[in-house]
């Protein structure tokens, strides 16, 4: 293998993305992400605080062990999550997290009026909403009759990986940063660094020297284990289960059909003029 086809650590695993991205010594690489991603001025963007920026490697290798950011951003509070693998009622799962930050704002007494606005960031390696080519979907609360906004302060983002098409587009900085954040390859590495775009090259630099430190590998190689593990525990459970199912299924269609077939017979039998004392004395059954 060639060092340009050298497998390198995937920013789209998450434990690689928050030690990437929740380094302080990043913090520019992270602020000029969200400020593409969420189209805001860098420049408004003065005050900028990971408040989780800790990994517990005792805990990595813990299947539902969640690996996410949590910032500020001068007030507004900002979670940016990696889900790699689909899951059902991921939408309701993320509204549940959504509403967990927010509420987290005040303490018992405080006024509404101290609530600042919350955004989730969520960024799929999977496809959600199959309707639309779309990578980016954009979710608040809206009167759905009069197109009119109930509050600013709910932003909910999905950025879908498995949509990004086409080679490098100078011009459109989320799709590079997506690409940056699904390339798994030194050379898709070096084309995203022909776009020119700074942030984006500290970020590949970064992951570059990520790649070569052992125990960061051996950690995301733990990380990604436990999740294979979930994954194929969660696969089994639903085959147990539709096997079980399937199981039910048949026994209960058996009982079924044997009830229709001694109904038949006993209707046969009655039509022959016997009596339904005589039909139960002829199968031994008791009244």
């Amino acid at each position: 293998m060639s060092r340009d086809e050298q497998t390198m650590l995937s920013p789209k695993l998450d434990i690689v993305f928050k030690m990437l991205f929740g380094n302080e010594k990043n913090k520019d690489i992270l602020k000029a992400f969200l400020s593409d991603m969420l189209d805001i001025p860098e420049e408004e963007m003065r005050d900028i605080k990971v408040k989780n920026p800790e990994i517990e490697p005792e805990s990595v290798d813990e299947k539902f062990y969640r690996l996410d950011l949590n910032i500020d951003i001068g007030g507004q509070l900002v979670n940016v999550e990696m889900q790699v693998r689909a899951e059902k009622f991921f939408p309701d799962r993320t509204l549940l997290y959504w509403s967990k930050l927010y509420s987290s704002q005040l303490d018992e007494g405080e006024p509404y009026s101290k609530l600042c606005p919350c955004i989730s960031i969520n960024i799929l390696d999977f496809v959600l909403f199959g309707e639309h080519e779309d990578i980016h979907s954009e979710f608040s609360v809206w009167d759905v009759e009069h197109k009119k906004k109930l509050s600013d302060k709910m932003q909910i983002h999905f950025f879908e990986l498995k949509k990004v098409k086409g080679g490098i587009d100078k011009g459109d900085r989320k799709k590079l940063w997506l690409q940056f954040i699904r390339s798994t390859k030194k050379e898709e590495f070096e084309m995203l660094k022909q776009a020119e775009v700074p942030a984006i090259s500290k970020a590949i630099d970064g992951l570059y020297v990520m790649n070569d430190n052992d125990r960061l590998k051996e950690l995301a190689r733990m990380r990604e284990k436990a999740m294979h593990d979930r994954a194929s525990e969660l696969e089994e459970a639903i085959l147990t289960g539709m096997e079980r199912g399937i199981a039910k299924g048949r026994a209960e269609g058996e009982a079924k059909g044997r009830a229709e077939r001694d109904n038949e017979i006993f209707a046969k039998m009655k039509a022959f003029g016997l009596s339904d004392s005589d039909i139960k004395k002829i199968f031994n059954i008791k009244s």
